[in-house]
């Protein structure tokens, strides 16, 4: 062989090499396209479930991805393709700055910011695609090149049997029998190939190079055919993944904008479609309807059948009120028990009217939920654009004042937004923070109401009433706090305050020398429903006052009972198992009746004073108080008529049989220090004539 023989082969040997290179390098371009494919399918896995592990598992693919694009950048340097190498860089880049970004989008997705999260995600969506479609072009990009690298092969080493026939000392004839072996074993395995990687480059992934001729081209055609299964695999796999992707997305989306319990959408859709609204009412010179849809004790409904049946009763109602409105309204839920309706164009405020009526009469009807028979009524608040709000946000802040304004009117209405409603709220506000300051700086005290027995002539007990010595409003009585503090919550401290302060001036007026009496102290509905935190306050304040049991009697509803019975009655055994008394209040006005009296473990049953006030006209009212009277004493309870005025009133309840009272007859609700001047002189003298 000659020399130019041997140079020949060996350049040969060396591009064989190169293109072995080349062919690694498109096969982990396309590892590196389908991993970062997969952390894209981890990334939307991540926002369906909130699991953290899809995290983990993006960071693993995303950093195999780059690792994969290093290998083939080192690759492209050591071939001396140093554009090449530099725009992977470029790429390496990115991917590590998109990284980067993730991270903290995601801390804030399992945080305490999912929405907002989800929306910085979609910003950096698109980088995502463009990153992912590099990656694609230079696989492909990388296999037009081996498929190119095979041609200059080709013909390099045509050129190499030209000119060694032309050079050595071999004759035509051999180097023609030469080149009929060479184009056999080399130059038409070399076509094929070609074939092979121009058919996969125009999209027939099924194409393959036959694995034949010397050993170089059976290995070069053996990694090419492991790329191109490579490729396949990959393919298959991006197709799934972007199925998944774009199901993540929709999903996605409708977490976004669509409530996950009923179907309906959100707050967030509300406001975009809202602000649409408004620019188009802007332009047409209409009005935009908001009502605002609350449902009327609903609290009250989950304490007592539990969240699930709760859920089941929205997903009703949510049905119920898309069916009662037209085509063109819009109807979302907007958290918990609330609804809201947007009323895209609306030419009067008698539309929006008619509205809220539709959908209060759809309420009329009972819902059915589990076998039982619920009816449940709502509250609206109505709103327009633009006299009640120029954008979203102070729309539904106005719909939201006027919807309360119709649960104070008694609920089951609508209200219509007014700018006095707004300065009420604020009104409603800063007692709220007045109320909490209150608890702290020692404002609220306790009136006391003697309970009498008329029949032994003497102070029996003495009702708590708690009152607000306001600073600037002066002394404010129950009825203009008590509701808000058990809206709030506040009512749990304030009535653990009531209780802690009664128990102790009741001791302290013993260490007096005056008689023992009972004390009596109300209890709220929310205290009840905290049934182990009541107990625990009950044991502490007999506990740490030294109060005798038996001289406190804890007062409840009778409709606070009746709202979740099994559970009142067990509460009630547990108070009566502290020693103290238990009376039901206002007895009558609930939902129970006299038959209910002989599972009550209650001691005392207080007649409401609406009974009292006309017993002496009304035959019925006087029949009802008799009928109480009579069964709670053959149950052997104590009876006391409260709001007892006149003397008529006193004198018929004792040929009743009822000998306890309290009212203004006697005395109204004191102090404590005027209480205890009142017990030294007797009852008679506080008698109110």
């Amino acid at each position: 062989m000659t020399v130019s023989s041997i140079y020949y082969t060996n350049l040969h040997r060396t591009h064989l090499q190169d293109m072995d290179q080349l062919s690694q390098a498109g096969v982990a371009l396309g590892q590196a396209h389908g991993e970062f494919t997969q952390a894209k399918a981890a990334l939307a896995s991540l926002t369906i479930l909130r699991d953290r592990s899809y995290f983990d598992l993006y960071r693993l693919s995303i950093q195999s991805a780059r690792q994969e694009v290093d290998r083939v950048r080192r690759i492209a340097a050591s071939l001396g393709m140093w554009a090449d190498a530099t725009a992977l860089y470029a790429v390496t880049a990115r991917m590590d700055a998109f990284d980067s970004e993730i991270g903290k989008v995601v801390d804030a997705y399992l945080g305490d910011d999912p929405l907002g999260a989800i929306q910085a995600g979609q910003q950096l969506w698109p980088t995502a695609d463009s990153i992912e479609q590099d990656l694609r072009n230079a696989s492909r990009a990388w296999l037009m090149l081996v498929t190119q690298e095979r041609e200059v092969a080709e013909r390099a080493t045509w050129t190499h049997l030209v000119i060694q026939g032309g050079l050595g000392t071999f004759s035509l004839l051999v180097a023609l029998i030469t080149a009929v072996l060479f184009d056999r074993s080399i130059l038409q395995p070399l076509a094929k190939l070609r074939r092979a990687a121009t058919a996969i480059a125009a999209g027939d992934l099924t194409a393959r190079a036959p694995v034949e001729g010397p050993e170089e081209m059976v290995s070069l055609a053996q990694a090419f055919n492991n790329m191109t299964e490579t490729l396949v695999q990959r393919n298959i796999e991006l197709e799934r993944h972007l199925m998944d992707l774009q199901q993540a997305q929709d999903t996605i989306w409708r977490m976004a904008y669509y409530d996950t319990l009923t179907g309906l959408p959100n707050r967030h859709m509300l406001e975009d479609r809202l602000q649409a609204a408004i620019a188009q009412a802007r332009r047409r010179g209409q009005h935009v309807g908001v009502l605002f849809l609350d449902l009327d004790r609903f609290k009250l409904v989950n304490d007592t059948f539990g969240h699930s049946f709760g859920d089941k009763l929205l997903r009703l109602v949510g049905r119920r009120l898309a069916e009662a409105l037209n085509g063109n309204h819009l109807l979302a839920r907007t958290g918990g028990d609330e609804f809201a309706v947007l009323l895209p164009e609306v030419t009067r405020e008698s539309e929006a009217e008619d509205a809220a009526r539709r959908l209060l009469g759809a309420m009329q009807l009972p819902f059915f939920v589990d076998d039982r028979e619920l009816y449940i009524t709502a509250s609206i608040g109505l709103v327009l654009f633009p006299q009640h709000g120029e954008d979203p946000q102070a729309l539904l802040r106005n719909a939201d004042i006027a919807m309360y304004r119709a649960k104070e009117r008694g609920r089951n209405t609508y209200q219509t937004y007014t700018t006095l409603l707004g300065s009420g709220l604020g009104n409603r506000l800063a007692m709220e923070s007045e109320l909490h300051r209150a608890l702290e700086r020692g404002e609220l005290v306790l009136h006391y109401q003697p309970i009498v027995d008329l029949e032994a002539g003497k102070v029996v007990g003495l009702e708590a009433l708690v009152r607000w010595q306001h600073p600037e409003r002066g002394l404010l009585f129950p009825d203009q706090f008590i509701p808000l503090a058990e809206e709030t919550g506040l009512i749990v401290p304030l009535g653990e305050w009531v209780l802690n302060t009664a128990c102790a001036q009741a001791v302290a007026w013993q260490r007096d020398g005056l008689p023992p009496f009972f004390v009596t102290v109300n209890l709220s509905p929310r205290q009840m429903r905290q049934d182990e935190e009541l107990l625990a306050a009950v044991s502490r304040a007999l506990q740490e006052t030294g109060l005798p049991p038996q001289q406190l009697m804890l007062e409840v509803t009778e409709g606070a009972i009746m709202v979740e019975l099994e559970r009142a009655v067990s509460l009630l055994l547990a108070l009566r198992g502290l020693g103290v008394q238990v009376c039901v209040d206002d007895f009558g006005t609930g939902h129970s009746s006299l038959s209910h009296l002989k599972t009550l473990p209650v001691d005392v049953v207080k007649v409401d004073r609406t009974f009292i006030w006309d017993m002496t006209a009304s035959q019925a009212d006087a029949a009802i108080v008799a009928a109480v009277v009579t069964l709670a004493r053959s149950l052997g309870l104590r009876v006391i008529a409260e709001g007892v005025e006149t003397q008529e009133q006193a004198q018929l309840l004792l040929t009743l049989g009822c000998h306890e009272m309290q009212g203004y007859l006697f005395c109204r609700p004191l102090p404590a220090e005027q209480v205890a001047e009142l017990l030294k002189r007797g009852v008679d003298e506080a008698r109110i004539a």
